[in-house]
């Protein structure tokens, strides 16, 4: 394990989130479209002989190479760093997003805007000849952006107007205006802003990719925890409530926790009997703070879906009254599928309790809930005394 992780961190230095590693591979593209630009822009330019009597204001100034060795040494330099980060992005993503990789980079693209003034002949500068270093300080500015961040892109690419700058004295550049300086100005704004938004935009992805991996991994918990541990905590709440309170109400504050941290607010979404339920009891609670344990053990359901909307709808008016009628503290629902598939439902409370007898057909308790259960072909039980709770308990058949 140990020889392993050491190769991972020998080969690979800098973790990439997924969608990293698209972006590097096509700015890894680009380098390479950037360095065919480039090679044409020199070719074309050596073709050229040089005219030292030109100055900026005549047609095609600046198309000829000074200085045809340094501009084909960076060409070369391009091409290396076009190799290896094409290498690098297939066997080691990290390397093109490292901080030595990005500061090398920005570095060459300073000094091709920076020396692109020396080797082309005077004139060239702030002509529409293309540049030596064509759009190189654009992927720099990237590869810094996703690299370090906002900041610090941003203000390496205000420093590119500066390199232009130096770029136009070694052009031997003349004479200078204030159309000029404005151009410099807003060289540096123009990257300045190119820095920031591909810093944004690998934080923006950072950050929604870690919410998205923190997601499924809760999960892939919550598969395996449900069939375990939440129904566990569940019987043993349901079946040791009146033997032993204490040991019932541990494993309910631990249910409502668990599933809290694992699902948040809405458990599941309300395709299933599960996620039917705690949307009724949700429903029900949303304008109550009031204490409600919801526990539902889907071991097979059987019931369609009109079946389990009338259940979860009988869950949601049995807690709805719970809370507005009988001043409850605490609610607990208790769902589970029996061994053919069919649905038994509690929903017991430690309000004021009444008479069942009391219940007038169609009204009530039986209005909006027991005249729905039947409609299914199921029945329904309630159970309360004064002052002693009420418990409505519901079966599908």
């Amino acid at each position: 394990m140990s020889a392993t992780t050491n190769v991972e961190r020998a080969t690979d230095p800098v973790r990439v989130f997924p969608t990293g590693v698209t972006l590097v591979r096509a700015l890894a593209a680009a380098r390479w479209l950037t360095w065919l630009w480039m090679v044409g822009v020199v070719a074309v330019a050596a073709t050229r002989e040089v005219d030292s009597t030109r100055s900026d204001d005549l047609t095609g100034a600046g198309t000829a190479l000074r200085q045809p060795l340094v501009a084909w040494l960076c060409v070369a330099a391009v091409l290396a760093m076009c190799v290896f980060a094409t290498v690098a992005v297939r066997s080691a993503p990290g390397r093109v997003m490292s901080a030595r990789f990005a500061a090398t980079e920005f570095i060459i693209a300073f000094v091709l805007s920076t020396v692109d003034g020396w080797v082309f002949d005077p004139g060239h500068v702030f002509e529409t000849s293309q540049s030596l270093a064509t759009q190189y300080p654009l992927i720099a500015l990237a590869t810094a952006g996703l690299t370090f961040g906002p900041w610090i892109a941003a203000s390496l690419g205000v420093l590119i107007g500066p390199a232009e700058l130096w770029a136009a004295e070694l052009n031997a550049f003349a004479p200078w205006s204030l159309r000029h300086t404005f151009s410099i100005v807003a060289t540096s704004i123009f990257f300045a802003c190119a820095g920031a938004l591909f810093g944004w935009l690998g934080r923006l992805l950072r950050r929604v990719e870690g919410k998205i991996a923190d997601q499924r991994a809760r999960d892939e918990v919550a598969l395996v925890l449900h069939d375990t541990v939440l129904q566990t905590l569940a019987l043993v709440e349901h079946r040791t409530g009146d033997d032993d309170p204490e040991l019932a109400q541990a494993a309910r504050h631990a249910d409502r926790d668990l599933r809290r941290f694992l699902f948040g607010a809405s458990a599941l979404p309300a395709d299933d009997l599960e996620g039917r339920i705690r949307l009724a009891v949700e429903r029900s609670t949303r304008d109550h703070d009031i204490d409600v344990t919801v526990n539902v053990l889907d071991l097979g359901c059987n019931v369609d879906t009109e079946g389990q909307e009338a259940i979860a709808g009988a869950v949601g008016e049995g807690v709805t009254n719970a809370i507005k009628h009988a001043s409850a503290t605490s609610i607990i629902v208790y769902v589970e599928t029996d061994d053919d598939g069919q649905v038994f439902a509690s929903v017991r409370d430690d309000g004021a309790g009444f008479d069942p007898q009391s219940i007038r057909r169609g009204q009530g308790l039986d209005g909006s809930i027991t005249r729905r259960v039947e409609a299914i072909g199921g029945r329904v039980d309630i159970v309360s005394a004064p002052s002693t709770g009420t418990e409505v308990r519901v079966w599908s058949r």
